[in-house]
Parts: C-alpha cells; structure tokens; sequence
C-alpha cells in the first residue's frame, strides 16, 4: 500500500491508516472518515471532497504530514489535528474547519468564510463553518483569512503575529500612512500589497493577521518590512 501513487475513497471509514502513504493525488468523494490516521502521509495534489457533497473527517490526524491542494473540494474537517505538518497552497473556498490543532507550516493558503456565489450554487451553502482553531504554535506564511472568517474566535500565533481587528478602517489608513515615505523598494513592496490586501477585505473579512514568517528575510535598506507593517498598523490604529 506505501508504494501507491494514487487513492480515491468513499462510504465510510472508521479507525483506518494511511498513515506514511506517498500519493500523487487523494480524492474523497462522499466519504466519511471517523478517527482515521493520516500521519506522515505526503500528497502532492489533494481534493478531500470531490463532488458536491461534504466529506468528513471527524477526530482524525494527519500530523507529520505534507500535503498540496491546490483544489481540497466540499470537505469538513472536526476536531482534527494537524501537528508538525506542512500544508501548502491550500485554497479552502468550500472548506470547513471546526476545533482543529494546527502546528508546523501552513503557507501559500487560504481559508474561507464565505463560500464563491458560482460554487455556493453548486454545494447549497453559502458560508463556512471556521470556529475554535489553534493555531498558536503553527507557522503562518502568506496565509489569507477570507469572507468573514473571527480570527477572535481561533487561537493565534504567540509570538510574531500581530491581528488588526478592523481591517476595512485600518488597511486603508495604512496605505496611507505609507505612501507618504520616501521613494523605495520598502515602500513600493508595502503598498502593493496593503492596496491588494485591502481588495480581498471587500468580501466581508474585517480582521487581518500579519505573520512575521511572511516577511522572513524582507529587509530593505535595513528596514524590516514586518516591523514596518506592525508600526503603520500601530500608528493607524489610534
């Protein structure tokens, strides 16, 4: 089983492993999986919920994992942990999150509140469900909280995270405030991405976490851009 490259799994499993798996590609398709290890397993390109349907994971672990999903599908994850792992360019647009533990990595994501109007369409739904999450001791890089998503409601980074709870007053503040420095690389690399920060706060999201871990190795002129960003977030917020 640890040589396949590839798996697609329905119905329902209950206390199975897959743990240490190598795939290529993982598709659940109206599957239910009940305290099921995940562990160690590596997946290139994973859609956990193929279909329309929601699959769910409910009490599973998929710690020590590595995993891409570009597409995850209608999936549900419960009281699932994910320790040590590293989760790459995850776009949950119809993903669910309810009382997970996260550690490690997680870069290149997006997580969703609000479902697209074209795919709440299809799945009959229109918000995610994303309450009691911790992520207190992950590693959060390039890592977006979309559509509505309480960041009051998770557990957040300890350390090198700093939360604006008013992002839809703040950011533009921010950009403001920025765009009064003087010509350079940090300036330039700043307000490009608070002005398409603020583009993705239009769908409903009002709080904004920035990550030290996204800005790791960012200096310009000796300038720190996250130190820099959590000054104007500061400063823009009194």
């Amino acid at each position: 089983m640890s040589s396949a490259k590839s798996l697609s799994l329905s119905g329902s499993h209950v206390e199975e492993s897959f743990a240490g798996l190598d795939l290529d590609y993982f598709n659940g398709l109206a599957a239910r999986f009940d305290r099921c290890s995940f562990d160690k397993i590596r997946i290139r390109q994973a859609c956990f919920g193929a279909g329309v349907d929601d699959t769910e994971y409910v009490d599973c672990t998929f710690d020590g994992a590595h995993i891409g999903a570009l597409s995850p599908g209608v999936a549900r994850f419960e009281r699932c942990t994910f320790r040590d792992s590293r989760l790459v360019k995850w776009l949950c647009d119809t993903v669910e999150f309810i009382d997970c533990v996260f550690t490690g990595r997680i870069s290149e994501t997006n997580f969703a509140g609000a479902i697209s109007p074209m795919n709440a369409r299809l799945v009959g739904r229109t918000v995610n469900r994303f309450e009691g999450n911790d992520f207190s001791d992950a590693t959060l890089v390039w890592v977006g909280f979309r559509g509505g998503i309480d960041l009051l409601d998770q557990k957040l980074p300890t350390s090198g995270a700093f939360l604006v709870e008013d992002g839809d007053v703040v950011v533009p503040r921010m950009i403001a405030l920025a765009e009064a420095w003087p010509e350079s690389r940090a300036k330039v690399q700043v307000v490009s991405f608070l002005e398409s920060l603020l583009f993705k706060l239009r769908n409903g999201q009002r709080h904004v976490l920035f990550t030290a871990a996204t800005w790791a190795g960012k200096t310009y002129a000796g300038l720190d851009i996250y130190d820099r960003i959590v000054e104007l977030a500061h400063l823009a917020s009194t």
